[in-house]
This record gives C-alpha cells, sequence and structure tokens, in this order.
C-alpha cells in the first residue's frame, strides 16, 4: 500500500471521527482511525513522530466530540 493511500484511509477516519452522530459510531470511528494509524506504521509508511501526531490528534478529536454529546 502507498503512503497516499494510507493517509487518505486514515483522514477519511478522522472525517468519519468529526461526524459521529452517536457514541457507537464514536467508537467505531476512534478505533479505525487509530487502526489505520497503526498499520501505516508498521507498514513503515510513516515515522514514529507521525504517528504520535496523528494519534494525539484522533485522541483530541474524540474528547471534543464526547463533550459535545454529553453537553
Amino acid at each position: 500500500m502507498c503512503r497516499e493511500n494510507s493517509l487518505n484511509q486514515i483522514h477519511m477516519a478522522i472525517s468519519n471521527l468529526l461526524n459521529a452522530k452517536s457514541s457507537n459510531e464514536l467508537i467505531q470511528a476512534q478505533g479505525q482511525a487509530l487502526a489505520f494509524t497503526q498499520a501505516t506504521f508498521e507498514a513503515e509508511e510513516i515515522n514514529q513522530i507521525e504517528k504520535q501526531t496523528l494519534e494525539k490528534k484522533i485522541r483530541r478529536i474524540y474528547r471534543n466530540q464526547l463533550i459535545e454529546e454529553s453537553a
């Protein structure tokens, strides 16, 4: 798999996370985004710093979505 395709998958999963309307969708989107990030790292298409940056972004979006959902 090429780097561009892998990053597109990650960004689509992040988009799904941003657009999640229920807690179930939110959990699934987060899991998918983190799984794609890990797979891309294991395929050596991104380095450790890129992986950590993406994971931090995913966690931040997840937390913000949880706060919005509970408000």
